[in-house]
């Protein structure tokens, strides 16, 4: 059988240009050098954080609204350092000024909140649902090496680069997310000394400039700090519900009259 010169430089043609294919084009379509295979495992992606808004109107109204029913109720406003919490939580929250030495390296959060439990005996429990909203659980490794800090301190730098965080309620401390314990503010009513009360709204914009910042509405936060009087009333997370009620005492106690 004869080829003509024309069908094998035809075949030729072909032959190499299938060659060229199958060394350049990934069948699965990646163009960077690795196979996009859809069969192969995918890496694990957090669901993206929500953007912030700031609280509606009607939220702002409700919480000066609690706080005036809380005062007409004969609930007092108490000075920063004097804020009440049921026993328990009371217990809880004296305990996170404990001094406190941990050493994890890739430990699971649940084995590592267990030892924080044990060593302050004070109950800790993780929200599983809240972490798998944005895609953790408590096999999630965490790793730090912190001498001789408070538990409060180690609680959150151990926390932060998981964007976890803790709030107390219920009774016990929750290991969460930012966002849930967003929906979990706790509203505290505080008084004001005379010379301090008059500039009200200078306070609250110092105040919420200085103490976690993007938590407030006016960053589009869910906090909101509000004056009625002599009594400032801060509704916020359980974590800057206590700096902001350092702020405030160390102000009280330097500029108070």
């Amino acid at each position: 059988m004869r080829v003509l010169p024309a069908t094998l430089a035809a075949l030729l043609f072909v032959f190499s240009s299938s060659i060229a294919w199958s060394q350049t084009a990934d069948p699965f379509g990646a163009s960077s050098g690795q196979p996009a295979d859809p069969f192969a495992p995918q890496p694990a992606t957090r669901p993206a954080k929500p953007q912030k808004t700031a609280p509606p109107k009607s939220v702002r109204a409700a919480v000066l609204q609690k706080a005036k029913q809380a005062l007409a109720e004969g609930r007092k406003p108490q000075p920063p350092q004097a804020r009440m919490h049921n026993e328990a939580e009371q217990r809880i929250n004296a305990v996170l000024n404990d001094e406190t030495s941990i050493t994890f390296i890739q430990t699971p959060l649940q084995e590592a909140m267990q030892t924080l439990s044990a060593q302050h005996n004070i109950p800790i429990v993780i929200d599983l649902r809240a972490l798998e909203e944005i895609g953790l659980d408590d096999e999630v490794g965490v790793t730090i090496d912190l001498k001789n800090v408070t538990l409060r301190a180690a609680l959150r730098l151990t926390l932060r680069d998981l964007e976890l965080t803790y709030l107390i309620k219920d009774e016990v401390m929750q290991i969460t997310t930012v966002e849930a314990a967003e929906d979990n503010l706790i509203l505290a009513m505080y008084v004001l000394p005379d010379n301090l009360a008059a500039k009200a709204d200078q306070v609250i914009k110092v105040m919420t400039a200085t103490v976690v910042p993007d938590i407030w509405e006016s960053l589009g936060g869910p906090s909101t700090a509000m004056a009625i009087d002599h009594v400032l009333v801060i509704s916020t997370t359980s974590d800057v519900q206590h700096r902001a009620e350092k702020f405030l005492t160390m102000l009280i106690e330097k500029y108070g009259k």
